[in-house]
């Protein structure tokens, strides 16, 4: 490549946090390319499009085809164990903010504080909240701590809105002393109320319709679809652009800058290809090592969850209601720190979007408490058996393999369990998959079925960890600045440097707000 760049930024991945920063720097005026795996979305707002539909997720079609190893990775986990779990992620214009359950929460000011005592004071909550407000819509609670106009309508189900299981869960869990939080997006961690969510009506908003659509018309932004960028060019220690296989076809795209947004499974392996990362690694990859980070594809936490399925009376449930009205914060009783679970009523559930789920009881419609472990202990991988691209990453959650995380989802399904088992609930339901009053009771059979029941939440963060230059693990600066690297940044939830106690999106968003705005976007 010779004489000046095609692009003054070419931006690897159109998702949550990639559809931000294109949008943001092709606004101010730079020439963005966005290159993205997967599809485009209908641009006809009246064509069919089953992304817009908030009331379920979207787990065929329009999704990478990975499988996770469940148990295996970090702290001495068997590979034996769960090697085929279906792990889902975005594979769209639009990212995983096209195919979620479109909840709109916040990560707590307490995880911040975390984030400031890893390394990143720019981190701080009262650094964040601007940004969480910078993208918010929030239709309840417009002004104050909460933004009024931007591109992420937020806007949470009314009391008398809600389905009769789903009130029945809010009266539960006050009758066990929760408080009721109006607004779980206000910072406080232990409460009941009802999930704020990116929908207008039940229709979705992502990212591509909150900011890639307004910003299709702007003459600097380009976004090619069907492209999967296989590793970054760079001239030394200076990226330079990306190669990117389009069907068979490769081609090389220079660049001034190049922004990883591919997620936390998606943008350590470009790096890895790329020489970055671990030099043992990346030798028995084959390819040269250019900086040694062996914090690249490390680190790697989802949140784990143990899911209570029962069979609603007939007609009780109905498919197109949403399915997530009502969540609790909860403290497991482990020590006494703030809440550490989340337990949700999943309601109007269909059987035949549930992985592994269809068919098997002949269910139509299923009920589900599941109880979301917030801040778990265990750390995985994600890392290439093969350099080819072809080859699909392997990705080890390692789940289970931490003792206090045992205990603590366990603790909170005797809290589910016993609401489940309320007369509110056990008149509704007639009949639960695989738990029972005494698997419950026993303290070490409740111990084994979580451990071997525990599944992800597709929240995938840590696998490029902030961090200060230097420090075991780190792989970029509080500006997602590849340590060691000019012209690169990863910006998406690779970079958390621990796990929000909320599902991640709305982080991701505003994550990508903060750093494209220090880009000059």
């Amino acid at each position: 490549m010779t004489g000046a760049p095609e692009w003054d930024v070419v931006v690897v991945g159109a998702g949550s946090a990639g559809s931000v920063v294109a949008a943001r720097l092709a606004a101010a005026g730079r020439r963005v390319l966005v290159v993205e795996a997967g599809a485009d979305q209908p641009l006809v707002p009246t064509a069919p499009n089953p992304l817009r539909d908030g009331t379920k997720l979207i787990l065929e079609g329009h999704n990478w085809d990975y499988q996770a190893n469940l148990r295996g990775g970090g702290n001495g986990g068997s590979r034996a164990l769960w090697g085929r779990f279906p792990y889902r992620l975005g594979k769209v214009v639009g990212g995983s903010s096209s195919v979620n359950g479109a909840v709109a929460m916040r990560a707590l000011p307490g995880d911040f504080a975390e984030w400031v005592d890893m390394g990143n004071p720019d981190w701080s909550w009262n650094r964040v909240l601007p940004f969480y407000r910078k993208i918010e819509r929030d239709t309840d609670f417009p002004g104050g701590d909460h933004g009024a106009d931007g591109p992420i309508p937020i806007r949470r189900p009314r009391r008398d809105e809600l389905h009769a299981l789903d009130a029945a869960f809010w009266d539960e869990c006050v009758r066990a002393g929760l408080p009721v939080l109006p607004d779980l997006n206000a910072g406080v961690a232990d409460g009941v109320g009802p999930v704020p969510a990116n929908t207008v009506g039940v229709e979705r908003v992502d990212t591509a319709a909150a900011y890639l659509a307004p910003a299709r018309s702007l003459p600097g932004l380009v976004i090619r679809t069907g492209c999967q960028v296989t590793r970054l060019l760079l001239d030394g220690r200076r990226v330079t652009g990306v190669e990117v296989l389009r069907g068979d076809e490769v081609s090389r795209i220079s660049a001034r800058q190049v922004v990883l947004s591919a997620g936390a499974i998606g943008s350590p392996v470009i790096l890895l290809r790329s020489g970055i990362g671990a030099a043992a690694r990346c030798a028995e990859l084959g390819v040269p090592s250019v900086v040694d980070l062996p914090g690249v594809g490390e680190n790697l936490v989802d949140h784990p969850s143990v899911v209570i399925w029962a069979k609603p009376q007939d007609g009780l449930c109905t498919p197109g209601i949403p399915w997530r009205q009502v969540a609790a914060r909860v403290s497991s009783g482990v020590d006494d720190g703030d809440a550490d679970l989340q337990v949700w009523l999943l309601n109007n559930v269909e059987t035949r979007s549930i992985p592994g789920f269809a068919d098997r009881l002949g269910w139509p419609m299923v009920v589900g408490i599941s109880v979301m472990l917030l801040r778990p202990a265990s750390r995985g991988r994600v890392y290439l058996a093969d350099a080819d691209p072809a080859c699909s990453p392997v990705i080890e959650l390692a789940f289970g393999t931490v003792d206090d995380d045992v205990e603590r989802l366990a603790l909170g399904v005797r809290k589910a369990w016993r609401i489940l088992r309320s007369p509110a609930f056990a008149e509704r339901l007639t009949e639960i998959q695989l738990w029972n009053d005494a698997m419950v009771a026993d303290d070490v059979v409740l111990r084994s079925a979580v451990r071997n029941v525990m599944s992800p939440g597709w929240h995938a963060i840590g696998s490029a960890r902030m961090g200060p230059a230097g420090v075991p693990m780190s792989v970029v600066d509080q500006q997602c600045r590849v340590h060691g690297v000019v012209n690169l940044r990863v910006v998406d939830a690779s970079v958390f440097p621990t796990m929000p106690s909320a599902p991640t999106n709305l982080t991701t968003i505003m994550l990508a707000e903060k750093i494209a705005a220090a880009m000059g976007g």
